[in-house]
């Protein structure tokens, strides 16, 4: 096999027409090239160029290398464009509501601190085999997961009723006449949180109004138009509370819930883009 440089040379002297135009594009000098298109000739045992005393022209079997080798570095070319692409592009799959309401408001300070990386979202509740599906870099899923992952778990979230401030105020502490939002959730297999598990927890007597919701995003917009209390995890409620759009309504009483786990191929785990957005999360679930 030829050497790279030679073939390099020959592909852009070929495809420029000239020696000297292809040194200016290698940075290399025209005797450089030409020398190294003459080791190619004296390698292939054939003639590639006819050179005349101005010009060079290829010959009939120069143009046939030619056009396949123009085809195969530009292969080489998007492969290594994909790879570099690829370690810069880091794809997150996670809860819709996890993305909306703890992921994407916090979204930006990690692009600050890592400004080469960029973060693709993508939200759904069904499991994901990150063996199979290399697209997906890190998964954040709630609940128990199995199998041969790295996992780094946040700690146990409460659930508790939050609403807006001045809703919170006017209830008083009581639940007659409220209307307490919740979600249905699409994952049957883990343990549902009703209304009615706070109630038990509270010992109240109250009958409040309930509504229910598909996505808990949709329950936390309502809870901040003030239609009434909605059923959250303090994981996913802690920026809004943050902000002051929302306050818990009786904090003393939260019931347990489960904990959402960050997952990646154990592999993959000091891969820097990877790596570097799990100590990330570890450091803004610390100061949360």
């Amino acid at each position: 096999m030829p050497s790279l440089i030679s073939l390099r040379a020959f592909e852009a002297a070929a495809r420029l027409g000239s020696f000297k135009g292809a040194a200016e594009e290698l940075s290399v000098t025209p005797t450089a090239v030409s020398h190294h298109i003459r080791g190619l000739e004296q390698a292939l045992e054939v003639q590639l160029f006819v050179r005349q005393t101005r010009a060079v022209r290829l010959t009939d079997t120069g143009r046939r290398l030619s056009g396949r080798l123009a085809s195969a570095f530009t292969e080489i070319t998007d492969a290594l464009s994909e790879v570099h692409a690829t370690e810069h592009d880091l794809t997150v799959t996670t809860t819709p509501a996890f993305a909306a309401l703890w992921l994407a408001p916090r979204m930006e300070v990690f692009q600050a601190a890592h400004p080469d990386i960029r973060v693709r979202l993508d939200t759904g509740t069904a499991p994901v085999d990150l063996a199979r599906d290399r697209r997906v870099d890190v998964a954040i899923r709630y609940g128990v997961v199995e199998g041969p992952l790295v996992a780094h778990a946040f700690p146990q979230e409460r659930i508790g009723l939050y609403g807006a401030p001045d809703l919170v105020s006017a209830l008083g502490g009581r639940l007659d006449g409220a209307t307490i939002l919740s979600t249905v959730w699409e994952q049957s297999d883990l343990p549902p949180i009703s209304p009615a598990t706070w109630i038990a927890s509270a010992a109240a007597d109250d009958r409040p109004k309930l509504r229910y919701f598909e996505q808990e995003h949709h329950v936390v917009q309502c809870a901040i138009a003030g239609q009434g209390l909605a059923l959250l995890s303090n994981v996913l409620v802690g920026d809004m509370v943050a902000r002051g759009l929302l306050t818990a309504f009786r904090p003393d009483i939260q019931a347990p819930g489960l904990s959402y786990s960050v997952l990646c191929l154990p592999e993959r785990a000091r891969v820097r883009k990877i790596a570097s957005f799990i100590r990330w999360l570890e450091a803004a679930l610390e100061q949360d």
